[in-house]
């Protein structure tokens, strides 16, 4: 199922102060639609609320867990763990280490069975209601550049008349994508190399 979007274009026309027609709507929601799968790309993160069934491969932990495996759960934030099941068997021997799930008990088999570590299958309710405000400003601000300034213009002049181009000095065009002032604003949401910066208060 398509992931909602950050933002609509009823809150990008609050933004603007006006009306759409039907047309500027679809347009304003195909860009927000855009921008919405641009900063879910960059975060590595679904972002809106839902309920996900994935597998995970469990690692063995390191000595100072008491436990027989982890695995880490990459939406963010958790919420809610409903099911466990360790190669395809339920349980409930299981707690939470902020996103990280411990099984309570298992037993490692020896080689050559030991070389394939055991799947651990999760649903878990996972993301933020409402989208946090900062996410969906990123994801209005991006769909308004492109609306509001589609050929992205900039100064210069040609043949006596002077034109304006919205793509910085730096050569880093716009249009929907993220600038780095964007990135660097979303980047305590971003999960790298399995962790994501902050959970907002």
């Amino acid at each position: 199922m398509p992931l909602p979007p950050l933002a609509t274009a009823a809150d990008l026309a609050v933004l603007l102060g006006r009306t759409f027609t039907p047309a500027q709507e679809a347009q304003a929601q195909a860009l927000l639609d855009q921008a919405s799968s641009v900063i879910r790309g960059y975060l590595r993160q679904d972002i809106t609320r839902a309920t996900t069934t994935a597998t995970f491969t469990m690692r063995r932990p390191d000595p100072l867990r008491s436990c027989a495996g982890v695995v880490t759960l990459p939406q963010r934030p958790v919420e809610e763990v409903i099911t466990v099941a360790v190669n395809g068997m339920a349980t409930s021997g299981w707690w939470l280490d902020g996103t990280d799930l411990l099984v309570r008990a298992w037993t490692w088999d020896h080689p050559p069975a030991a070389h394939h570590p055991p799947r651990v299958t999760v649903t878990y309710t996972h993301g933020w209601d409402p989208v946090p405000g900062d996410i969906a400003a990123i994801a209005i601000q991006a769909a308004n550049r492109v609306l509001v300034n589609p050929t992205q213009v900039r100064s210069e002049t040609v043949g006596g008349e002077a034109v304006t181009y919205l793509v910085p000095t730096t050569g880093e065009a716009l249009g929907v994508l993220l600038s780095r002032t964007e990135m660097r604003v979303l980047d305590r949401y971003r999960r790298t190399a399995g962790t994501v910066r902050v959970r907002p208060a």
